[in-house]
């Protein structure tokens, strides 16, 4: 095509170029910083903002090429629509989705560590029973890797590394992991064994505290999402019912019933 050797195609190149290495090395700094810590850390305000400034840098050239492409070609038709609704979606993938990527998936991983959390609790108070110490509860806990669990489990023997490599109490360095993953149910039970470890409370008393005041905001987030779906269902049913209708008297307007049994 004649726009691929206008003079200014190199520079164009280059600013694309550009862009991907950016994003490239943003990538790395990110991997490097979870190599170093040990977890994965939320982003902060700061790599957010520059994630998303890499991210329209790799965005609006890479869409501005698509629209090049339709404008330089002359192309018409579908294919036009095509192309610019695929020049928008890369913009809207590389610019805002592919940013916000860890915090969709840290408040995912935040919400079912909320619904596990009341299982490790579960666990946790069975297991005080056989005066086993907070360490070998939390390797027992890992013992048997089970999928429906592992996230939690992942969570658990992370901890235990964390608490061997820098010499801390076991619910302290749960409670440290914790604190990193952004659910706040979880976050609570695990300050709160923490600080009857150190205190030398009872432990027991603690979990029990806890898992009440779990499971009454699980059970009114239940019921929250039930009536949530009910809305939207309705919601569903009234559309149907009105775009049936609609359709019926389209029909009948347009005399639909005579034309097919005049066809046959």
């Amino acid at each position: 095509m004649p726009f691929l050797i206008t003079p200014g195609m190199p520079y164009f190149a280059a600013a694309v170029a550009g862009a991907i290495l950016a994003a490239l090395g943003l990538l790395l700094m990110e991997l490097r910083q979870v190599a170093a810590v040990g977890m994965q850390l939320a982003p902060s305000p700061t790599a957010m903002s520059r994630r998303y400034i890499v991210g329209n840098l790799a965005g609006i050239p890479l869409a501005s090429a698509v629209a090049l492409v339709v404008v330089a070609g002359n192309i018409q038709g579908t294919t036009r629509l095509l192309l610019l609704g695929g020049a928008a979606a890369i913009y809207l993938y590389l610019a805002l989705v592919l940013p916000r990527r860890p915090v969709v998936q840290r408040e995912r991983e935040a919400a079912r560590l909320r619904t596990l959390t009341p299982g490790f609790i579960s666990f946790v108070r069975v297991a005080l029973g056989s005066f086993e110490s907070p360490t070998d509860i939390m390797r027992r806990y890992t013992a048997r890797p089970v999928k429906q669990y592992a996230l939690m489990q992942d969570l658990v023997a992370e901890s235990i590394k964390i608490g061997l490599d820098r010499r801390m109490r076991p619910f302290a360095a749960l409670a440290t992991v914790a604190r990193e993953r952004g659910c706040r149910e979880l976050n609570d039970v695990t300050e709160a064994l923490a600080q009857a470890e150190a205190e030398g409370g009872r432990i027991d008393t603690v979990l029990q505290a806890q898992q009440a005041t779990l499971e009454l905001i699980l059970q009114s987030e239940f019921k929250r999402m039930l009536r949530r779906r009910t809305m939207y269902l309705l919601l569903m049913v009234a559309v149907s019912l009105v775009v049936g209708i609609l359709i019926n008297l389209l029909w009948v307007m347009t005399g639909g019933g005579s034309a097919l049994f005049g066809a046959l």
